[in-house]
């Protein structure tokens, strides 16, 4: 219940703070335009090569620097861009693990679903032989799709999202701290509330867009469709940045309030043995 009220506060705190939003909105249409201009420009000329790098690179940027700037607004209520700019560059350096891993475990997926290929679809028969049987559920496909789902969608963004924030809540003293640091920040990524979290952050970034994109009868008429469509696209741009700046942001709240100072653990005198 505790998680709930926290994520709700998170979004009427958003909500009644244009400013923020606004800056968070224009970092991410910037972030999305960097996208399009990578996807959209030609390799023709040696200028749009030299473009099309230039897109490349800005986009783990703009990314980074978006990331930075939501957990930066969580922890100090405003935006501190040199320590942003700082901030970016760690997250950047602990994502690139989790990359890995994750290119690891879709190459083992595609191998394991090499050796279960799913049966091939009946014939296609006329009307008047009747209606095909159904076909039996094939358990490795379904298997798959969940392991996906559960390692792709959630294990590793939870764990990567936790480690960022754990990257720009403390500094890093000694090897040992550090890796100390980095397991717990992944054990507490899989915790009760912060599975929540996400769970209820992704019906607002992922699933409400999708309906809002691709469910709905379109409308008749060119110029109804056309403003139609571009109402669309406005509301889950919005979606999208709201469910992620406020599951961001009450993620952070919640590791604040489970982490204990080390100095005060240290400093804490040991009780004489009876």
């Amino acid at each position: 219940m505790t998680t709930i009220k926290q994520f709700v506060e998170a979004a009427r705190t958003l909500l009644t703070s244009p400013s923020v939003l606004g800056i968070l909105a224009l970092l991410y249409a910037l972030l999305l335009a960097t996208l399009y201009g990578f996807i959209a420009t030609r390799v023709a000329t040696v200028w749009q090569v030299t473009l099309t790098f230039v897109f490349l690179v800005l986009i783990p940027i703009e990314f980074f620097v978006l990331q930075a700037a939501i957990l930066q607004r969580a922890r100090a209520q405003k935006f501190h861009w040199a320590q942003i700019l700082r901030d970016a560059i760690k997250f950047a350096v602990v994502t690139i693990p989790i990359v890995l891993l994750g290119f690891g475990i879709a190459y083992l997926l595609n191998k394991w679903q090499a050796h279960y290929p799913a049966p091939l679809a009946p014939p296609v028969i006329s009307p008047r032989e009747g209606v095909p049987p159904p076909q039996p559920l094939h358990w490795p496909t379904v298997l798959l799709a969940t392991s996906r789902l559960l390692l792709l969608g959630v294990a590793l963004p939870l764990a990567t999202i936790h480690l960022w924030i754990e990257v720009a809540a403390r500094d890093e003293h000694g090897g040992k701290s550090v890796l100390l640091r980095i397991t717990n920040a992944i054990a507490r990524a899989f915790a009760f509330d912060s599975v929540l979290t996400y769970a209820m952050g992704l019906i607002i970034f992922v699933l409400a867009p999708y309906a809002i994109l691709f469910l709905g009868k379109p409308p008749k008429g060119n110029k109804t469709d056309f403003a139609v469509f571009i109402a669309r696209l406005l509301f889950a741009f919005l979606f999208t940045l709201i469910g992620w700046i406020v599951t961001l942001t009450t993620l952070a709240k919640i590791e604040s309030s489970l982490k204990v100072p080390v100095s005060a653990i240290a400093d804490a005198p040991a009780e004489a043995p009876a």
